[in-house]
């Protein structure tokens, strides 16, 4: 069986507890975990060997003590690299981990949003999520419709969100909101659990006709108290947050859980 979001707005940490330590990077997803989210977002790429780990970036150079492209090193190579000592010294030594490795830590006790930053590492990822038997506990983010596709191909137990991305590029910004609702009727058709927008484009218009189509709302990154708890109130699936510190205090103080549930 695929995920299942709370009846509450889940709370997610924007890769790992990562507003103040060096994102994507073990320290920071135990962090969060030790605070209490119900989810932990990480990005995913691919290696010249094709083993996903966690890097947003395409590039080496400022979260790691590498420099150039990751597809032209080998896991082997990269897994010697610090990604931790440009966060502070506090985090040196904290290397750059593998998928399966972030699997196995987290198995059982988090859920993860695995936000995929190419579209070849989406098979991998789901490959990686079934071996390691978490499939009810993650999410593949980051997918156009043609990686929904992909990964409803290799199986019916890892839940996908569709991201608009492609559809936002390069669109005139009075366009956007439009795009947005639109993204609800993709992913009602493509039969993906949700959207994931980003916040700006999230008003109580889209959640209402995101409920009526039965499709999720998650949205990205909200650092700010006051927009937390409007989406809250709006009733949003998720939200995701680089201080999930901040943000868990407003969910206990009851905006979402348990005072104020989901319709």
């Amino acid at each position: 069986m695929p995920y299942e979001t709370p009846p509450w707005t889940q709370v997610v940490a924007h890769r790992g507890n990562s507003g103040p330590m060096p994102e994507n990077t073990t320290i920071a997803i135990n962090s969060a975990i030790d605070l209490g989210v119900d989810m932990v977002e990480i990005d995913i790429r691919l290696t010249k060997d094709d083993v996903p780990i966690l890097l947003h970036n395409d590039r080496l150079d400022g979260t790691t003590s590498g420099t150039g492209r990751v597809t032209d090193l080998t896991w082997d190579e990269l897994k010697t690299l610090d990604a931790g000592s440009w966060r502070g010294r506090q985090f040196a030594d904290e290397p750059v981990r593998a998928l399966d490795e972030v699997l196995n830590l987290t198995r059982g006790r988090v859920a993860l949003n695995l936000d995929i930053q190419v579209p070849e590492a989406a098979q991998p990822t789901v490959i990686a999520a079934i071996a390691a038997g978490v499939s009810a506990g993650v999410v593949i983010s980051g997918c156009t419709a043609k990686c929904v596709q992909t990964v409803g191909d290799m199986t019916s137990s890892v839940a996908t969100l569709f991201n608009p991305d492609e559809l936002l590029v390069g669109i005139d910004p009075a366009k956007a909101h439009t795009v947005a609702r639109q993204s609800i009727d993709i992913a009602a058709e493509l039969g993906t659990m949700g959207i994931n927008i980003p916040h700006q484009l999230v008003d109580i218009g889209l959640v209402e006709q995101a409920r009526d189509a039965e499709i999720g709302v998650w949205t990205f990154v909200v650092d700010d108290e006051a927009r937390f708890s409007n989406l809250m109130d709006m009733g949003v699936t998720s939200i995701t947050t680089n201080w999930p510190e901040r943000m868990l205090p407003l969910v206990k103080e009851g905006f979402s859980r348990p005072g104020r549930i989901r319709s």
